[in-house]
């Protein structure tokens, strides 16, 4: 395998989801098989007044230590798989925390709900999926307990040729069929008004383009049209997120890849739009934004060592 998730941390929160969570860990963990996997929690600081803790000596233990109690005791339960696990129980800020903890420990896969439950309707999972150098898989609680067609955004950057990679990778371990789709929008900055004929033909030589470009991918990766199609579709309203997730349901796909150009500004990273929006509520599929570890690392150090 070409790419493994050795080291696996999947982010808990306290709320219905981390159930779900810890199951879909067993899947991924039977399916991969990581070398580690860590359940993680951030919490903020706590501070208890004295005249509680004296009415109350159960406020004596500490709060981390009974959070970790509470989680040993759910993943017991629910965490099935043979690998060893860690329990990681820490006060901070959650954002910088995970990033943190995720450079640190060399984590290769951060596992993530899409509802969890912090303030902000997922504010946390998109600046974590925007700041951590692994990469991240995001889940809802439908997601299913199988990899049986990959659906890639293709855009012939690095990160989508990095991106079908890790499919092949990932088919490697389950067999799963990989569909590429380019999502293109014509140049109408140099065509400003055309005849619907015009249009139509402008369409057909953007497909005939892409179509030599995902060849060229194709000869570099020694891989076969057959076993690794395209789709070609247009984008009309700038919307290709819409367009790669419609298309991957309506093909019964069960996992969306998208490499993530991260962009780096003064003080903070940028996710690009599409994988951002990917990454987004209101979507059941699970999807895998697959970063440039080396590069993602790099633009992070510039900014926070």
């Amino acid at each position: 395998m070409s790419k493994r998730f050795n080291n696996i941390l999947v982010c808990l929160d306290l709320t219905e989801m981390d159930d779900f969570l810890i199951r879909y860990a067993n899947f991924i963990v039977d399916t991969f098989s990581p070398t580690s996997v860590t359940f993680m929690h951030v919490m903020h600081p706590v501070e208890i007044p004295e005249e509680i803790r004296s009415s109350f000596p159960g406020f004596n233990e500490p709060v981390d230590q009974l959070i970790r109690e509470e989680l040993e005791e759910k993943a017991k339960e629910l965490f099935n798989s043979k690998v060893d696990y860690s329990l990681v129980v820490k006060q901070g800020i959650t954002t910088e925390t995970i990033v943190k903890y995720s450079r640190n420990n060399k984590v290769d896969l951060t596992i993530m709900g899409k509802k969890i439950g912090y303030t902000g309707e997922g504010g946390i999972t998109r600046k974590v999926t925007s700041l951590t150098p692994s990469s991240v898989l995001l889940i809802t609680e439908t997601a299913p307990y199988q990899i049986s067609h990959i659906w890639v955004r293709m855009d012939f950057s690095k990160i989508s040729i990095e991106a079908l990679r890790m499919a092949q990778s990932i088919k490697e371990n389950t067999g799963a069929k990989i569909t590429c789709h380019n999502v293109f929008k014509l140049p109408l900055s140099y065509f400003p008004q055309q005849t619907e004929k015009q249009e139509k033909k402008l369409i057909e030589q953007m497909t005939k383009h892409g179509k030599k470009e995902y060849q060229k991918i194709l000869k570099k990766l020694k891989l076969t049209e057959e076993e690794f199609p395209c789709e070609f579709s247009l984008d009309k309203e700038s919307n290709e997120a819409q367009i790669l997730y419609h298309k991957a349901v309506q093909n019964q796909a069960d996992l969306i890849l998208s490499g993530s150009k991260m962009k780096s500004g003064l003080t903070h990273v940028i996710l690009d739009n599409t994988s951002e929006k990917l990454a987004g509520g209101g979507k059941s599929l699970p999807v895998l934004i697959v970063k440039d570890k080396k590069l993602s690392a790099g633009i992070l150090e510039s900014i926070f060592d």
